[in-house]
């Protein structure tokens, strides 16, 4: 009988997930890219492994090379796959050692080997279904691991235009996370900001098509793009990916009272599972990376908590070394 998950053992099991659809999304790349999905699914295997280890309470000093695991397994449960599991590691070992690229059959092989060892195994060892495995539980800002969740509950019904609109928000929301509401009266930096937002309000007004009106029209729309395309970048996120999740989730506005809302163009209306597991696991991707940014972003609000802009501050004059230097 399994044993009930602790919260560290959901999180590593959702980080097992995240590389397995890394190896995935890795293998559907052009052919020399995609060899990389075999060290993401053999990663993937080798990690689970160690988990099945410490779930099933195998005694081992160390932990035993990749197909060992088999062994050591094998008196508390008898493990599939081992002879797959060997080409998937002979495979990796040539590509890595030899600079042996594999074909796209092996690749397919591959992964089509790991999903079913995932999805056979999981269920006997933590008593849940692998594809039910969560990755939002390696987020951690708040608002956007809510949002992922409660975009899965609609994917689950097979709802993926409401699906992605729920990523686009999730998505949204982990740019506010780090950019902040951005005031020009606000004595916190904003490093992660780039300037205030501008919307429609502020766009400039004119009856005769003046060409100076028109001009700042496209330096406002300019300023937008290249905002949002900073803030991106500097949380060290994948622009074209960036870019592709933006095609394939809906733009969803809010307004003065009432619901956010989006259109459901024949474009979004046609989009499948896979788009929506796609655009998952890239806000997923982008939450990880945007977290090396918390230190930074837990000093400006210690820096803001601090020093209050309406604070009168003495001021010094720099007078080069120090007496008596």
């Amino acid at each position: 009988m399994p044993q009930s998950l602790t919260p560290l053992t959901a999180q590593r099991l959702a980080y097992i997930r995240f590389i397995y659809q890394e190896g995935i999304e890795q293998s559907r790349q052009p052919s020399v890219l995609s060899a990389r999905a075999l060290t993401s699914f053999h990663d993937a295997v080798e990690n689970f492994l160690g988990l099945v280890v410490e779930q099933l309470e195998v005694d081992v000093r160390k932990a035993p090379d990749f197909l060992g695991y088999w062994e050591v397994i094998k008196p508390k449960l008898e493990l599939p796959s081992k002879a797959a599991m060997k080409r998937l590691n002979d495979w990796r070992v040539a590509l890595k050692h030899n600079g042996s690229f594999p074909s796209e059959h092996q690749i397919e092989q591959s992964r089509t080997v790991v999903a079913d060892f995932f999805t056979t195994v999981t269920p006997k060892v933590f008593g849940v279904d692998f594809d039910s495995v969560e990755m939002v539980d390696l987020i951690t800002q708040d608002e956007t691991a809510r949002l992922v969740r409660e975009a899965q509950t609609h994917a689950d019904v097979g709802d993926y235009v409401a699906a992605m609109a729920g990523l686009s928000l999730a998505f949204n929301a982990l740019r506010k996370h780090y950019a902040g509401e951005y005031t020009e009266f606000s004595w916190a930096q904003k490093p992660f900001s780039f300037g205030p937002s501008l919307s429609h309000t502020d766009e400039p007004r004119a009856d005769n098509g003046d060409h100076h009106v028109r001009r700042l029209h496209k330096l406002s729309v300019i300023a937008t793009e290249v905002r949002e395309a900073m803030q991106v970048l500097s949380l060290g996120l994948d622009f074209p990916s960036y870019t592709r999740f933006k095609t394939i989730t809906p733009q969803v506005h809010g307004y003065y009272s009432g619901p956010d809302r989006y259109v459901v163009t024949n474009w979004l209306a046609s989009l499948t599972a896979d788009d929506y597991e796609w655009a998952k696991l890239f806000v997923v991707e982008s939450a990880l990376r945007a977290a090396r940014a918390d230190e930074v972003r837990a000093l400006l609000e210690a820096q803001a908590e601090a020093d209050p802009h309406w604070q009168q501050y003495p001021e010094r004059e720099w007078t080069g070394p120090a007496a008596g230097a």
